[in-house]
C-alpha cells in the first residue's frame, strides 16, 4: 500500500510542478496604462482636499489607453528601476482605483498613504528622478525619468498616452486631457 501512495505522491508532485511551470509561462498582457502627466512641485496648483483642507501635493496622472476599465489596485510604483515592487497601490477600493477607457486617474505623491488609496507612500523630487509603474509580477508598464521641474508647472505627454513627446505645461491638467 505504501508503494502505491508513494507513486500517487510522486505523480501529484509532477502534475503540480507542470501546472506551476505552465502558469509561469502564461502571463497576462501588460495593461495599456501610461504615466501621462506629473507635477513635482506645487505651491498653489491643483489642491488635494482629502484631509478636509487644501494641500498642494505632488501628483502623478495615469491614462488608460485600453478599451476596457482597468483597476490599478495591486500595481506598483517605484523610484528605482532595479526594484520594481516598490509601493503597491492598495486593492481595497476598486471604485477609486479603476480608470475608465480613455480616462485619467490622479494619484497624490504626498508620502501620506493613510489618506486613502489614491495617496502614495512617496513624494516626487523636484530636482528630477525616475518613476516607474509596474505590473504585479514586476514587469514594467510605463516609466518616466524627468529632470528638474518648475514650481506649479506640470510635465506631461503632448498627446495622451503618446510616444515620447513630453513637454512642460504652464497650466496643468490633472485628470483631464493634456493640451
Amino acid at each position: 500500500m505504501s508503494s502505491s501512495l508513494n507513486k500517487f505522491g510522486i505523480v501529484t508532485f509532477i502534475i503540480l510542478i507542470a501546472a506551476g511551470t505552465t502558469y509561469l509561462l502564461i502571463r497576462d498582457e501588460v495593461p495599456d496604462l501610461y504615466i501621462n502627466e506629473i507635477l513635482a512641485s506645487s505651491s498653489s496648483c491643483c489642491p488635494d482636499s482629502a484631509t478636509g483642507h487644501e494641500e498642494f501635493d505632488d501628483w502623478i496622472e495615469i491614462y488608460n489607453g485600453d478599451q476596457v476599465p482597468l483597476d490599478i489596485g495591486g500595481l506598483y510604483f517605484s523610484q528605482n528601476k532595479k526594484k520594481p515592487l516598490g509601493y503597491q497601490i492598495p486593492t481595497t477600493n476598486p471604485e477609486l482605483t479603476t480608470i475608465q477607457p480613455g480616462g485619467f486617474l490622479v494619484l497624490w505623491a504626498d508620502g501620506s498613504p493613510e489618506q486613502g488609496p489614491l495617496h502614495l507612500k512617496f513624494k516626487l523630487n523636484q530636482e528630477g528622478e525616475y518613476i516607474g509603474l509596474f505590473n504585479r509580477d514586476g514587469r514594467m508598464i510605463d516609466e518616466l525619468k524627468f529632470e528638474k521641474q518648475t514650481v506649479n508647472r506640470s510635465f506631461g505627454r503632448s498627446i495622451d498616452g503618446g510616444a515620447d513627446s513630453w513637454k512642460e505645461f504652464s497650466v496643468p491638467t490633472p485628470g483631464m486631457s493634456n493640451q
